[in-house]
């Protein structure tokens, strides 16, 4: 099973999807009141204010928590492999995938017991330095 835990865009795509029900359907609810009570619905835990969501981008964490949700729902019925994104195109003010940022997701993802991971999006866009960083974390996570 490929899970999606794109971590860097996450945050950009995620401040948006609060913007946007928080225009509509949920119009009267404080914008920071909805990320709050939705950050707890998906049991995203503490992750950045609202305006400083698309700049922060989703933590490594969140990448941890989702891989262990969806190992959870699989049940051992099939394998879960996250993908992390590198590189994937973002705004101007928003984060950037670093090494760092790289490494640290794809612990976070082996180490909440992922099968493996899935670097993504396109090769083309990933930095080598990144690619590194997952080599890196790779390594370390399947030591001994």
């Amino acid at each position: 099973m490929l899970l999606l835990v794109y971590n860097n865009c996450g945050g950009e795509r995620y401040a948006s999807f609060i913007r946007n029900i928080g225009s509509t359907v949920f119009r009267d609810v404080p914008k920071e009141e909805l990320l709050r009570f939705n950050n707890h619905l998906l049991n995203y835990g503490a992750e950045a204010r609202l305006d400083e969501l698309a700049a922060a981008g989703l933590s490594p964490d969140y990448v941890a928590r989702e891989t262990q949700r969806a190992l959870a729902g699989v049940q051992g019925k099939c394998r879960v492999l996250p993908g992390i994104d590198i590189g994937i195109p973002t705004g101007k003010n928003s984060r950037q995938a670093s090494p760092d940022d790289t490494y640290a997701a794809t612990l976070a993802a082996l180490k909440a017991g992922a099968h493996g991971i899935i670097l993504s999006r396109k090769y083309s866009e990933m930095p080598l330095a990144n690619l590194t960083a997952a080599g890196r974390a790779v390594r370390e996570a399947t030591k001994g």
